[in-house]
Formats: structure tokens, C-alpha cells, sequence
């Protein structure tokens, strides 16, 4: 299709979200009120079961004016199968959000329900549900004058700093290339007591800061975090991305490994989320089931040892200076553990299939990057304590990690962390 004249992006970018609607849409849309003329954002909230989705609601109306106007499309969702005491709270949830709309609310924002309570059993989670809602948020983007805009993750049960919708619009609108973010959280309250889940959920969360922190030093450019209540991209990126995926759980981690390797996906540090803390087992991992785990072991979590970090990191350093003429050389001086694990994926050979298909040594390093992506270091991690590098507790991988002058506690690593991820 040939587009040209003075709004020729704008028909572009409209066309691209009607034909990725065309072609990935699965349901109607639930909100039959036309966008506002000024609409710059959405902010999409999958609710199954929540007792509670009025707080979360409360806390984006005390933010800030972001000078666009914006949306809170809540997809309350439920599979086949479920019970009848969870569809009433499903239908209470949404009376909630109906009532608050036309009641705390600024008048720069609206809030609407989307309503799927019998979706295949299969399918149905919060993949399904965040795809839903981010692809109506999408369509609701793309019928305003500009055709642009902010697609935003959050949960029900999370709050936000007053500034947060304010920092994400400065954060899209003064970097016209920034394709997502991934957003400051922290999780509330874990110091104010010492019982057994502020603990673990303290140690889960300098698990996950740790993490970060390690590729972060190897120079690994997946070094984000990938919390789903933490996360927002551009309507272009999402459509251009193909959308959100499926998944019951881990829809965060796939989903932003795509905006990552696109490029312009960068960390907000300047704004906060506050996920809710909490037990569930509705998805099969994430912050709920490891919870669950580390409470039901009573003892410390177990991480990745930080020699899995040293050898992304001679991985990473390594690649700089790999061609494709140079293959041999680069594979030889990788550590044998890595060489191991990349013998197992068949990493010669894709290097050689890299090596024909680019025309430069910078396109070729970003190829292999596209194929040493975060979910392929997993592996790699996950390999590796399975035999050369045992897990360890948290806390002495985290001091280990960054070196001898820090904390030795679970709860001031955490802080430490914290900071350094604020400042990262």
C-alpha cells in the first residue's frame, strides 16, 4: 500500500493497527463510547477474583494530570469453567469500576469494563486477558487524530506514585523512539514487619533485582525487568510486535523480550508501581507461586550462582569482537560450561546460518543477540545449576555479586539493590 501527502504516518500507522486487528483481533470490543479527541493513553488492568479493584482505581485517579487524557480499561475475565461465588465477584468487581468512573475521577480520565466470563478453558489467563485489552486499547489509540499513544500494564491489585502516568507520557512524548519501558517497582510494606511472607518476598525480590543486576554487569542487553504490572509501549511497538501472546504466565517476559531486541526499550526509574504481595497459584510462575514455594520450603530462596553472570559476561565481551569470518576463534574462547550448554542448542551451526544472511559485522552481533535472547540465558542459568554451578541462598549470591562492601542481611541487600536499581 502506497501512502503520501502531509498525513502520511498518520494513515500508515492506522493502517498497520487495522490489519494487525484484521488479523489477530478474537473478540469484539466492550467499550461502545467513542474515544475523547485528546486520548493519549490506556491503561489495561486484567481482573479475575479481585476483591479489591477499587484501590488500584483510586490510586491512578490521585495521579497527576499527564496532559493527555486517559483510560483504564479493566478486562474482567473468568474461563468456562469457572465457579458461581467467583462470577459474583467478578460482577461486583466491574459494578465497582462503573461507579468509580463517574465518581473519584478527573475529568481527563474515564474508566470502562470489558467483560469475558466464559473464555475457553485452554486459553483463558492473563495472556488472554492483557491481549484483550491492550488490543482495544490499541483500536481506541488509533481512532484518535494523531493515530498514537501509550499502552500501559498494570494489576489489580498494585498501586502507583502520583507521578506515575505523568512520568511515562514525558518519558514517550521526550523520546520519540522509545519503543516500551519497563517501570520502578517495589513491593510495599516488606520491612515494617518480620513474619514469614514480608521475608519471603523480600528474598524473592533481591532475587529478582539480583538477576537484572547480573546481566546488567555482563553487558547483556536483555538486562530489563519484566514484572507485567510493570511495563508500557507505544501503540506503534505493540502492533509492530504482533501483540501480547497467550500465555497463562511469563506473557511479561516474551512480550518485552520482542520490544527489546526491536529497539529504544528502556527502564523508567523515575516513577514508582507497588505490586501487591501476596500467595496465588493462578498463574504456573511469577511472583504468586514462588512465594508459595519459598514459604512452604521455610527455607532461604535459591538463586543462580554468580559465575553464570562471569560467563554471560565473557560471552558478551567476547561478541564484541566476533565477525563471522572469526566463528572458530570466538567459540574457543568461551568458558567450557557455556560451551557446553551452547553445543546442546546448536549455536555453531546457527552462527554459520547468521553469518550468510547479514551484511555487517554490527548486523551480525545483533543477530546473535536475537538468538541469545533472555529466555535462551534461562536456559543457560538454569543448565548451569543443574550441574557446574549449584543454586545458592540469595542473599550470599547478592553479596557475592557485589562485592565486599555491602549489606549482609536479606533486607538491607534488598535496599541496596533497590537503590541500585533506581540509579541503574
Amino acid at each position: 500500500m502506497t501512502i503520501s501527502g502531509p498525513n502520511a504516518s498518520i494513515a500508515r500507522r492506522r493502517f498497520d493497527v487495522e490489519r494487525y486487528l484484521g488479523r489477530r483481533q478474537f473478540y469484539p470490543f466492550g467499550v461502545a463510547v467513542a474515544a475523547s479527541a485528546n486520548l493519549g493513553m490506556v491503561v489495561v488492568i486484567p481482573c479475575f477474583d479481585e476483591p479489591d479493584i477499587g484501590s488500584v482505581l483510586e490510586s491512578l485517579a490521585a495521579c497527576k494530570a499527564p496532559g493527555c487524557d486517559v483510560e483504564i480499561l479493566v478486562v474482567i475475565n473468568a474461563p468456562g469453567d469457572t465457579s458461581a461465588e467467583i462470577l459474583a465477584r467478578n460482577a461486583a468487581a466491574a459494578h465497582s469500576v462503573r461507579d468509580l468512573s463517574g465518581t473519584i475521577m478527573p475529568d481527563w480520565m474515564r474508566g470502562h469494563v470489558i467483560e469475558h466470563n466464559a473464555l475457553p478453558v485452554a486459553r483463558a489467563g492473563v495472556g488472554l486477558a492483557r491481549k484483550i485489552g491492550m488490543d482495544e486499547a490499541a483500536a481506541r489509540l488509533a481512532a484518535t487524530a494523531d493515530c498514537s499513544g501509550v499502552i500501559v500494564c498494570l494489576d489489580a491489585d498494585c498501586r502507583v506514585a502520583p507521578d506515575y502516568l505523568a512520568r511515562l507520557q514525558e518519558c514517550f512524548t521526550g523520546q520519540p523512539d522509545c519503543t516500551g519501558v519497563s517501570v520502578y517497582f517495589e513491593h510495599p510494606g516488606l520491612f515494617e514487619s518480620d513474619d514469614s511472607i514480608s521475608r519471603a518476598m523480600i528474598e524473592y525480590e533481591l532475587h529478582l533485582r539480583y538477576y537484572v543486576a547480573g546481566q546488567r554487569l555482563a553487558g547483556f542487553p536483555y538486562a530489563f525487568h519484566t514484572v507485567g504490572s510493570a511495563l508500557a509501549c507505544s501503540m506503534n511497538a505493540y502492533v509492530a510486535q504482533g501483540g501480547m501472546n497467550l500465555r497463562q504466565g511469563g506473557e511479561d517476559f516474551y512480550f518485552v523480550q520482542k520490544l527489546i531486541a526491536a529497539g529504544g526499550y528502556r527502564a523508567l526509574n523515575g516513577t514508582t508501581v507497588y505490586p501487591g504481595v501476596r500467595q496465588s497459584g493462578r498463574v504456573p510462575f511469577g511472583t504468586g507461586p514462588a512465594l508459595g514455594r519459598a514459604l512452604e520450603a521455610g527455607v532461604e530462596f535459591e538463586t543462580f550462582a554468580p559465575q553464570v553472570f562471569r560467563d554471560l559476561a565473557v560471552f558478551c565481551k567476547a561478541l564484541q569482537e566476533a565477525t563471522p569470518l572469526n566463528i572458530p576463534g570466538f567459540l574457543a574462547g568461551l568458558p567450557t560450561t557455556l560451551r557446553q550448554f551452547l553445543d546442546e542448542q546448536e549455536f555453531a551451526g546457527r552462527l554459520d546460518e547468521i553469518s550468510v544472511n547479514v551484511a555487517s559485522d554490527t548486523n551480525f552481533r545483533r543477530r546473535v543477540f536475537r538468538w541469545f535472547n533472555a529466555f535462551r540465558f534461562l536456559k543457560f542459568a538454569q543448565f548451569c545449576s543443574r550441574g557446574a554451578y549449584p543454586r545458592m541462598p540469595v542473599s550470599a549470591a547478592a553479596r557475592e555479586l557485589a562485592g565486599p562492601d555491602v549489606p549482609r542481611t536479606a533486607p538491607d541487600l534488598l535496599r541496596w539493590y533497590r537503590r541500585l536499581d533506581r540509579n541503574s
